[in-house]
């Protein structure tokens, strides 16, 4: 095995363990480790990512669901324009320049952060 291949594996070992603790993984933790750790494009980065949300959430539901911590009316009334808001997100994101969508990204997450803390 590589060492590019253990990084992936850790990446996805640390994004799996952030999905089940906080509910997060992809973008916050799969996005930044693909684009600093191994030099992986913005959009290359994110569309990654999102292929790796379905193999992460489903493990994870199934374990929150044996839990019992999964509402779900909530999730079905938000998968269906969740999954409408990733294809038009992922088209529109197309047009945004790299660094523009990078800049975009990492003040979100200073806000997301921002609010989790003082809220």
């Amino acid at each position: 095995m590589t060492s590019q291949t253990l990084l992936y594996a850790g990446i996805g070992l640390l994004a799996g363990m952030t999905a089940g603790w906080f509910g997060i993984g992809g973008g916050t933790i799969i996005v930044p480790a693909l684009i600093l750790l191994c030099g992986v494009p913005y959009h290359v980065a994110v569309g990654t990512s999102l292929a790796l949300i379905i193999p992460i959430s489903l493990a994870g539901t199934a374990a929150s669901w044996k839990l019992n911590t999964v509402d779900w009316k909530i999730a079905f009334a938000c998968a269906i324009t969740g999954m409408i808001g990733a294809v038009a997100g992922s088209f529109l994101i197309q047009k945004v320049p790299e660094m523009v969508a990078r800049r975009a990204f990492a003040l979100f997450l200073i806000y997301a952060s921002w609010r989790l803390w003082t809220k």
